[in-house]
């Protein structure tokens, strides 16, 4: 049995996302994952410029603004803002290009949901994300993986159930963790706020009244 180098710089681990609003399905999931990964803090990354989906609906200031909020609910969680800071598209392959810049040793990694990680060979320079962190896909009742050929090579080569692989190395594996599932979304609390009604109990109290009070999610 390898024994664990315990010289190794400690881990970091990322989850990212729009967070537009930033809501529990986004905050329990990612304290779960810090929990279960067993580090005291998990990095939160807010897309800049998202290349894979819609434009947000708030300003990055905004977005940024409603995640320090709720992120003193859960002081496990930390902000990262590289994203916020980039001009272009905020290319994850990038972002991590960066970290692993400023962490050349350290076990990096990328939590991903389950129906992302089916696309993720879609993402830019795709195959490289693999040379530069570790992926973790957050799994839940119901989600099913529907990878390409290619990716399912990947995941197939790569896949681990050791957590202890993933601490004691910088990157290339895959691992699948189940998280608490929580049936929020971003559009659903946008739908309620758009009908005037309200999805308090869905995010932190301090955000809903930040959004209450900037009317941010009223328009169609």
């Amino acid at each position: 049995m390898t024994r664990e180098n315990t010289n190794r710089p400690s881990p970091l681990a990322f989850l990212g996302g729009t967070f537009d609003p930033v809501h529990y399905g986004h905050l329990r999931c990612a304290d779960d994952a810090r929990r279960k990964l067993g580090l005291d803090v998990l990095y939160l990354l807010p897309s800049g410029t998202p290349p894979h989906r819609d434009s947000p609906q708030t300003g990055i200031g905004e977005r940024l603004d409603m995640l320090r909020l709720a992120c003193v609910e859960f002081p496990g969680l930390v902000i990262d803002e590289r994203e916020t800071r980039r001009q272009g598209p905020s290319y994850m392959v990038d972002t991590l290009r960066d970290l692993r810049g400023e962490f050349p040793d350290s076990p990096l990694m990328l939590l991903v949901g389950q129906d992302a990680a089916n696309h993720l060979h879609s993402w830019y320079q795709w195959l490289e994300l693999f040379e530069l962190a570790h992926i973790i896909i957050l799994t839940r009742p119901g989600s099913q993986a529907e990878y390409s050929l290619q990716l399912q090579a990947q995941v197939k080569q790569r896949r681990t159930a050791d957590l202890s692989i993933l601490t004691g190395t910088a990157a290339g594996r895959v691992y699948f963790m189940k998280v608490t599932a929580i049936d929020i979304s971003a559009s659903k609390i946008c739908k309620l706020l758009q009908r005037g009604e309200s999805p308090r109990f869905l995010l932190p109290t301090a955000v809903l009244e930040y959004i209450e009070d900037n009317a941010l999610y009223t328009q169609k």
